[in-house]
């Protein structure tokens, strides 16, 4: 439990992470249509405030051997209690706020330090299966030119709809800034589920409340959530196989700090 939200950290790993990868294929190919300018090198937007999810970072986690493991865990261990960008809500609890016409509080902890992922040339050791986050810093324009990411509003929109599903995906699994899961779940694996203890900086994934969509941006973002849902993922699509996973673990609050502030 987080709160009283129940978390489910072993259920339905192998159906979440088809989807999970689903989605990265269907975003990625809408990234494709974009004139950004990102290329390899440049990594201005990689750093330590990256938020992930634990399905995420189980797929991150399948990558690697047992000794990479072990190397990764000496490495990350140092910045454990380091500041760094650390959410207060999910994007789920985010769109219930906005939804009842209440500001979601503010996160804190964001520091312009470099992602530990950065090799010496600036690329990416975890390129092939990093967060969803990370494949959303897109930019028309270089960052360090432009003093910012120069984002289309609209993909802008996509992108926050996107992280919804993603919590979704990760129903009753856990969301936080990624080094802090990494950590969890490298100490996880070695812990008895007993001894097992979720850091107060990790919080519980939400079903979506409905999609925080500007009117403006509606008929482009259900546009490409529709080709979403319909993307086949095995035998299924992928809006059946979602509904297969969320009726399975069946996450149910009977009360939160969230019910509580909306209130």
């Amino acid at each position: 439990m987080i709160g009283l939200m129940p978390v489910k950290l072993d259920e339905a790993i192998s159906e979440k992470k088809a989807l999970l990868k689903a989605l990265y294929e269907v975003f990625e190919d809408e990234v494709k249509k974009y004139p950004f300018v990102c290329r390899p090198g440049c990594a201005d937007c990689c750093t330590v405030n990256v938020i992930a999810t634990g399905i995420e970072t189980i797929l991150v986690l399948d990558s690697l051997g047992e000794g990479e493991k072990g190397k990764l865990y000496s490495e990350l261990s140092p910045l454990k209690a380091k500041e760094r960008l650390r959410p207060k809500v999910t994007p789920n609890e985010m769109a219930s706020f906005y939804m009842a016409g209440k500001e979601p509080p503010l996160d804190e902890g964001f520091v312009f330090e470099p992602c530990p992922f950065l090799d010496e040339k600036n690329l990416c050791r975890l390129y092939e299966v990093r967060p969803l986050a990370c494949r959303t810093f897109f930019s028309l324009k270089l960052c360090r030119e432009a003093g910012e990411a120069v984002v289309p509003p609209e993909f802008f929109s996509l992108t926050m709809v996107f992280m919804q599903v993603l919590e979704e995906i990760d129903i009753a699994g856990v969301y936080g800034n990624f080094i802090d899961l990494l950590l969890f779940y490298l100490e996880k694996e070695k812990a008895k589920p007993e001894d097992l203890v979720i850091p107060e900086t990790i919080l519980a994934n939400r079903e979506a409340p409905d999609f925080a969509i500007p009117p403006q941006h509606e008929e482009y973002v259900r546009g490409v959530l529709a080709r979403l849902y319909k993307h086949p993922v095995g035998d299924k699509t992928f809006k059946e196989l979602l509904d297969a996973v969320k009726a399975r673990i069946k996450p149910k609050e009977a009360l939160s700090f969230l019910g509580e502030a909306l209130s």
